[in-house]
């Protein structure tokens, strides 16, 4: 078999998959332990080459097993190995009925796609996540950086640096104020469901995982009240948009630019190369989407989501089911 549970420590794990690729938080070990907090399990295949790697967050569901790998797999995978990873993660999680979903963070191809569907993946009914993001490149210095932000972004930013807000590195943040800017903007905005990133322990715990991995900004007035926040994941020379809320009045002082320029300024200190901003809708999310491509953002397209399921009869009812279920 192409694929094998991968033995190693989670640093282990860590330096494969940076090695492989990975961009995005997903398949890290830092990631695992945090979901691990909520009832996942975690399970690591490494391809017999070296050239591939996935982790899997697995739990059961009755009768049924779900293994489910954001940002899966990395690095190099064949047709075939891609048509054996559905039988190696039955034999890692010990169920013959299982749904396994990938979120496949390699660059949209037409080649890619189609090497999928011929393994016997198919698109699911509903995505879990979006598939396209903006991506900026990172230089070391903030001038330069400042040289890709659209006009109407470097004035907010200037409107909001006229303000007084300033912005720094939160070394120590309280996570309580994290959590209710969260519940804030989730109560602003119908679209927006805050999840764990409104629960303090839910924090603590994602700190405490990610570590030095995280970087986390704070954009404050004069007064020293905290109008936004802002943090990143690392991830090799990548920096990854991880959280990100502002109060009603950080809106209108343009907090969330101030924010932003100091986080994109720390991560590159901190030897990024490129900037993830951690997925778009610009149809449903206009808003949201203009900051990110005013910020310097250009458009990417992942290759997205594919399930397969053992046995195949009962995809369709479990394709819709999953999607409600299943969160990154």
């Amino acid at each position: 078999m192409t694929w094998q549970p991968f033995v190693g420590t989670p640093a282990d794990w860590d330096n494969l998959v940076i090695r492989l690729g990975a961009r995005t938080p997903f398949q890290l070990s830092a990631w695992a332990r945090f979901r691990e907090t909520f009832g996942w399990h975690t399970r690591r295949l490494a391809s017999d080459d070296g050239l591939g790697a996935v982790q899997f967050l697995t739990r059961s569901v009755g009768p049924l097993g779900v293994a489910w790998a954001a940002g899966g797999p990395v690095g190099t995978s064949s047709a075939d190995s891609l048509r054996e990873l559905p039988t190696a993660v039955e034999h890692a999680v010990g169920r013959r009925m299982l749904y396994t979903r990938i979120a496949d963070h390699h660059p949209f191809s037409n080649t890619r796609d189609e090497v999928l569907r011929q393994a016997g993946w198919s698109r699911p009914h509903r995505d879990i996540v979006t598939n396209r993001t903006l991506v900026r490149q990172l230089v070391l210095t903030g001038s330069s950086l400042s040289g890709d932000y659209s006009s109407n972004w470097s004035r907010n930013l200037r409107r909001g640096q006229q303000r007084n807000i300033s912005a720094d590195v939160w070394a120590s943040p309280d996570l309580d104020t994290v959590a209710r800017l969260h519940r804030d903007v989730e109560n602003s905005k119908k679209s927006f469901n805050a999840d764990w990133r409104a629960q303090t322990e839910a924090l603590c715990n994602v700190v405490s995982c990610f570590g030095d991995k995280l970087l986390l900004v704070r954009a404050c007035n004069p007064a020293g009240e905290v109008m936004a926040i802002r943090a990143a994941i690392i991830v090799g020379a990548h920096a990854f948009d991880f959280l990100a809320a502002t109060s009603a009045e950080g809106r209108r002082c343009y907090a969330s630019n101030v924010a932003m320029h100091a986080l994109l300024v720390a991560v590159s200190h901190r030897g990024a190369t490129s900037y993830d901003f951690g997925g778009v809708d610009p149809r449903t999310n206009k808003g949201v989407f203009d900051f990110k491509h005013g910020a310097g953002g250009l458009e990417h397209r992942y290759v997205g989501e594919f399930e397969i399921t053992s046995p195949r009869a009962i995809r369709p009812v479990l394709s819709k089911l999953m999607a409600l279920r299943l969160s990154a």
